[in-house]
């Protein structure tokens, strides 16, 4: 993406839907108030994963083109709270060189010692429906842990009703069959990759591949083979517009990567 900005004041970051002292999830007058300036059509992008995986980062440094944007943190506490969004409305170019403008959302990582499976579902859910484009940010390859960490998948379910009325109202229960017409594009970023892209033989793999690969059900027909096939079908149903990205550790000093927002690019690996 290229951008530019006309805006007279200084974008920042705001709090977008956000659990206030544990009162439940609020829609602040903030972003409502910002919002009510965009004028449509608009995209939406946002970034979802682990707590403490650089998604802030990655929103700063590569959609923004800045050092500081969303809050970023060199701790192990969560920084982002909810859902937070850039008040600036973005311009990039597609491959076919027509423009298109966006928002950009930064959501709570998934899994904080101080968070609950259904409140990380909520806020997943929630960034799900108000996306275009979709990124699962997370570190490394693609194996049963990090296949494991997206479980939340499972959950959508009992979180998304694409119609009114479910089992406890005498409806259908919710089976999911529709949620690929509501959700966005998928992005699976892989940081901190160190792997060869290659299959079995040697062959050259593209990262597209190597995310197909790794969503193929795994043989045998025993209950822990059946639990990690449900997922991966959710995931290949739900998102039939997906694909991979990988990166390469930014930097291999330790005192770079503790804080990595305030690394100038010379201290960066080139790859990356």
């Amino acid at each position: 993406f290229w951008r530019h900005f006309h805006a007279m004041n200084e974008a920042k970051a705001i709090p977008f839907i956000c659990d206030f002292q544990g009162g439940g999830l609020t829609f602040t007058e903030e972003a409502r108030q910002f919002l009510s300036t965009v004028e449509a059509p608009v995209a939406v992008i946002s970034v979802a994963g682990l707590y403490r995986t650089g998604k802030s980062y990655l929103l700063n440094k590569i959609l923004l083109s800045k050092s500081r944007g969303f809050l970023v943190g060199s701790t192990v506490n969560a920084c982002t709270k909810g859902i937070w969004i850039w008040n600036e409305v973005l311009v990039g170019r597609r491959d076919d060189g027509s423009t298109v403008r966006y928002l950009v959302l930064d959501t709570e990582g998934i899994g904080a010692l101080d968070t609950e499976v259904q409140y990380d579902t909520t806020i997943f859910a929630l960034s799900l429906l108000l996306s275009s484009f979709f990124i699962y940010n997370s570190m490394g390859s693609i194996d049963e842990g990090a296949l494991n960490n997206l479980s939340l998948v499972a959950n959508l379910t009992r979180h998304i009703r694409v119609q009114s009325g479910g089992r406890e109202d005498g409806g259908v229960e919710e089976d999911g069959t529709k949620f690929a017409s509501l959700f966005p594009s998928f992005l699976w970023l892989l940081r901190d990759f160190a792997l060869q892209l290659v299959d079995g033989t040697g062959t050259q793999l593209t990262s597209r591949e190597y995310l197909e690969r790794a969503l193929q059900d795994t043989p045998g027909f025993s209950e822990a083979a059946e639990g990690k096939n449900r997922l991966r079908r959710m995931l290949r149903s739900f998102f039939p517009a997906r694909d991979c990205f990988i990166l390469v550790r930014p930097a291999e000093d330790e005192g770079v990567l503790s804080d990595l927002c305030a690394a100038p690019d010379h201290r960066l690996r080139p790859e990356f």
